[in-house]
C-alpha cells in the first residue's frame, strides 16, 4: 500500500508569531484590571465588615468607604511581577495585628470621648493597654480568591483571543474572500 504524502503549508506564520509576541502586553493589561478590582473588593469588605466595631460602636472616619485607611491596588509592570496589595494605615494596622501600648513614663490615661478636646472623663490610669487583633483582612482575601481566579483565566483567554484576532484578519479575509 503506497503511503500518501501530507503537505502542510503555514499560512501567515508571521502574523501568528507577532500575535504571540504582543499577547503578554495585552494579557498584563487585562489581568491588571482584574487584580485591581480584587484588591478594591477586599479593601471594601474590610471596611464594611470589620471597621464598624461591636454593636452600638460606630467606626467613625475609619469605616468611610472613601477614606484611605484601608486601600487596595495592584502593582507590577509585567505578568511576572503583577501582584495585588491591600494596605492598612498605621493605626488600623494596630487593630489588624494587635498590639500592646505601654506608657513611656508614668501612666496612660484612659478617658471617655465627648468630641471636644479636654472634656472627657478620666476613668482609668494604666501602665499598658493590649489591643487584640479585631480587623480581619485574611478572611475576605481568601473568600474573594476563587472568583478572581476565574476572572483571571477569562482575562488571559480574552487577551490571547483578541491578539490573535487582530493579527489574523488578513488570514480570515484570504480564506473567506
Amino acid at each position: 500500500m503506497p503511503s500518501d504524502a501530507l503537505t502542510i503549508q503555514a499560512v501567515n506564520f508571521t502574523e501568528v508569531k507577532n500575535a504571540l509576541v504582543l499577547a503578554p502586553a495585552l494579557a498584563h493589561k487585562y489581568a491588571n484590571t482584574v487584580m485591581f478590582r480584587f484588591s478594591r473588593r477586599v479593601a471594601r469588605r474590610v471596611k464594611v465588615e470589620s471597621l464598624h466595631g461591636r454593636p452600638g460602636i460606630k467606626g467613625g472616619p475609619w469605616a468611610r468607604l472613601k477614606d484611605k485607611n484601608v486601600r487596595g491596588f495592584s502593582k507590577g509592570n509585567s505578568l511576572g511581577t503583577l501582584k495585588s496589595v491591600v494596605k492598612a494605615s498605621r493605626i488600623v494596622r494596630t487593630h489588624v495585628e494587635g498590639a500592646t501600648i505601654r506608657a513611656s513614663g508614668g501612666m496612660l490615661t484612659l478617658s471617655t470621648k465627648t468630641g471636644q478636646a479636654g472634656r472627657g472623663t478620666i476613668f482609668a490610669r494604666v501602665k499598658s493597654v493590649t489591643i487584640p487583633p479585631r480587623v480581619h483582612v485574611v478572611e475576605p482575601w481568601n473568600e474573594e480568591i476563587p472568583k478572581t481566579g476565574e476572572a483571571l483565566r477569562e482575562a488571559l483567554r480574552r487577551a490571547i483571543t483578541v491578539t490573535l484576532d487582530k493579527q489574523m484578519k488578513s488570514v480570515t479575509k484570504a480564506l473567506v474572500g
